[in-house]
């Protein structure tokens, strides 16, 4: 029976994993591929027909700038943060788990930093109107997206860590 009920909050776990991490994986797909498109089409244009995109280099900067808003939660569903273990596999189970969760918390402390400062920096963003060179799109929505992926991390890594 209990095999049964753990069976069923993984599965339960892994749905919910599934409603984050799947919208994230779509609307990065289609940015990257806009990214591409953008990026080809303009190198094209300005090589064959001397005329370039107006302003692509700002589209460019604003939806990289989203695309690495997605990519850290995606990072932290798929565990793929950066971990050194080779030494950390020699010590006893119960000092791995205390350092496990030492680096979860330092982790979840950083995310949250910069997730704090980059709203911080979106407010002062929209205070002084800092916006793209040539088309003059604002930077603030990249700092908000940068924000949001970052304190999304933070959770989803303390989520993770807890699920463990």
């Amino acid at each position: 029976m209990a095999d049964k009920d753990q069976g069923n909050a993984s599965h339960d776990y892994s749905d919910r994993q599934n409603y984050i991490e799947v919208p994230l994986v779509v609307v990065g797909g289609v940015i990257i591929f806009a990214l591409m498109g953008m990026s080809v089409s303009d190198a094209l244009l300005r090589s064959f027909a001397n005329k370039p995109i107006y302003g692509a280099n700002d589209y460019i900067q604003i939806l990289l700038s989203f695309s690495v808003a997605l990519s850290f939660p995606l990072c932290v569903l798929a565990g793929r943060l950066i971990a050194i273990e080779t030494l950390v596999e020699k010590l006893p189970e119960r000092l791995q788990d205390g350092l496990d969760w030492m680096a979860t918390l330092v982790g979840v402390a950083m995310l949250s930093y910069v997730c704090w400062r980059m709203l911080i920096n979106g407010l002062e963003s929209a205070k002084f109107a800092e916006t793209t060179m040539l088309l003059q799109l604002p930077f603030a929505p990249s700092y908000y997206a940068l924000a949001a992926g970052n304190g999304l991390s933070a959770l989803l890594l303390l989520a993770v860590r807890i699920k463990k």
